[in-house]
């Protein structure tokens, strides 16, 4: 007789479908949620509709601007100079970079939401955050958020940042 590894039909013992019935789904997972409790960055990323970013201190940034998430704050950047080569490289605008050379002490990561889709990162730009010893994660402007908000949570703001194009870009 062989038997399977892997199967795809699950049996449930009886005792098991009375002690967790659907309206108590909720509350069985929300015993396992760790930040629950924990505060929320004031940046935090609400809604990303198709040309705007809203975040949950209702702040609005819409396209052709940029958002930048540093340290609880919000800024608006102007993103019309980034390069978007072949629709798959992203080259920044080498004074977005340099603003973040200004700031003490510089937050160990990046989240770069490059829009509406997955992109890559181009050589001076990846160059240009490697001098300043700052490491990247990129993705689309969706993800990325998400990545942010995520990440902000659990660590410190200030040990994280994020650039974020217009979702549309």
């Amino acid at each position: 007789m062989i038997k399977r590894l892997f199967s795809t039909t699950a049996r449930v013992p009886r005792h098991y479908t009375s002690t967790f019935k659907a309206s108590n789904l909720g509350q069985n997972l929300a015993k396992y949620d760790i930040y629950a409790l924990s505060d929320k960055p004031e940046n935090n990323v609400e809604m990303i509709s198709n040309d705007s970013i809203v975040f949950s201190n209702l702040k609005v940034i819409c396209a052709p601007k940029g958002a930048l998430l540093l340290d609880n704050q919000i800024f608006e950047i102007d993103v019309s100079k980034t390069k978007i080569e072949n629709d798959i490289v992203v080259e920044f605008n080498p004074e977005v970079i340099e603003l973040l050379s200004l700031i003490y002490p510089k937050p160990e990561l990046v989240v770069l939401g490059l829009g509406k889709k997955t992109r890559m990162l181009g050589p001076k730009s990846r160059q240009s955050f490697n001098e300043l010893g700052i490491r990247v994660e990129t993705g689309d402007t969706k993800s990325s958020a998400l990545s942010y908000d995520l990440l902000a949570t659990e660590r410190s703001p200030g040990f994280v940042a994020s650039i974020m194009l217009p979702p549309n870009m």
